[in-house]
């Protein structure tokens, strides 16, 4: 089942804990970040380690990157998985 699939279901997600520039993610085999909602960074004990996490598969939106004037901003293009209401431990 792909994870487009599994949208607005409770899951468990098991990957890689990495910083990426729009928060935490978790990195799972195939290379797709899940966000994990509410946390802007993992921290020393559990970046770049294997972990797994629980919650709500969320997909959202993508942010504006250019504004009106054509000024590149900070976000995420295009859409992107979240999990929300997550909890996590290493695996």
């Amino acid at each position: 089942m792909t994870l487009d699939q599994q949208v607005g279901t409770q899951l468990t997600i098991e990957g890689t804990a990495r910083n990426a520039m729009a928060g935490a993610v978790v990195l799972t085999a195939d290379r797709t970040p899940i966000y994990v909602d509410g946390l802007e960074r993992w921290d020393l004990a559990f970046d770049g380690k294997r972990v797994s996490a629980c919650g709500t598969l969320r997909k959202r939106g993508g942010d504006d990157v250019v504004d009106a004037s054509g000024v590149q901003s900070t976000g995420i293009s295009g859409d992107h998985f979240v999990l929300e209401q997550p909890s996590w431990t290493l695996s």
